[in-house]
């Protein structure tokens, strides 16, 4: 006995929190790599984009006068007519204004980051199969990414982790044929192949059983 199950599934989840403004895909939807499946509200981070944008031009406007002061006075230090410590202070603001240019276009590139996040799309094709979330519904990522979807990549390729006992597990290899049945089914069987045998052990009602 065992679970059939698709073999590759990806959950989705959210690296932003907010509300979720539209869901556009439902249960066995087939979705496109790339394609959009939900959006979460993108209000606050467009705010939050345009003030890092904001920021960045601040942060390069004082770029701009410490580097006219610097360039300004430094003339006036290679002749001998400005002491070191006087033209330190232009030097250390110049570069202290350089850092503050390249903090702020990392938070600009954070905050676009956070944006694009808000759009949830398909990371690959394949079918939805599960769906966890509504439209009005708000997810938290502070803690745990939230999921939201599960896609299956291709349900014609699904795996079966079947229970196998310590009595018989013996007799497994890998690379053996293998026939089954489902109880949807019962007058049909199936073949596959064993392609894994797992060695860490689980006692199910006190019987040592192997995952294959």
């Amino acid at each position: 006995t065992g679970s059939l199950e698709a073999r590759e599934l990806v959950e989705i989840g959210s690296q932003v929190s907010g509300t979720i403004e539209g869901v556009y895909k439902d249960f066995n939807d087939t979705v496109e790599a790339g394609e959009l499946i939900a959006l979460i509200d993108p209000r606050t981070l467009d705010t939050q984009v345009k003030s890092a944008e904001a920021d960045l031009m601040r942060q390069k406007a004082n770029l701009k006068r410490a580097t006219i002061q610097y360039d300004r006075f430094k003339p006036v230090y290679d002749k001998g007519f400005l002491s070191g410590d006087d033209f330190l202070n232009y030097e250390i603001a110049k570069e202290t204004a350089e850092a503050n240019v390249k903090s702020s276009e990392a938070n600009l590139d954070r905050a676009k980051r956070n944006r694009e996040f808000a759009e949830i799309r398909a990371p690959i094709s394949g079918v939805i199969i599960n769906r966890d979330v509504e439209e009005g519904q708000t997810v938290a990522s502070s803690f745990n990414t939230p999921r939201l979807f599960i896609i299956a990549e291709d349900l014609n390729l699904m795996e079966i982790l079947a229970n196998v006992d310590e009595s018989d597990i013996g007799q497994i290899k890998e690379g053996q044929d293998v026939r089954f049945t489902v109880a949807s089914y019962p007058e049909r069987n199936f073949t596959g192949t064993v392609t894994e045998i797992r060695l860490q052990p689980q006692v199910i009602q006190n019987v040592v059983n192997y995952t294959v």
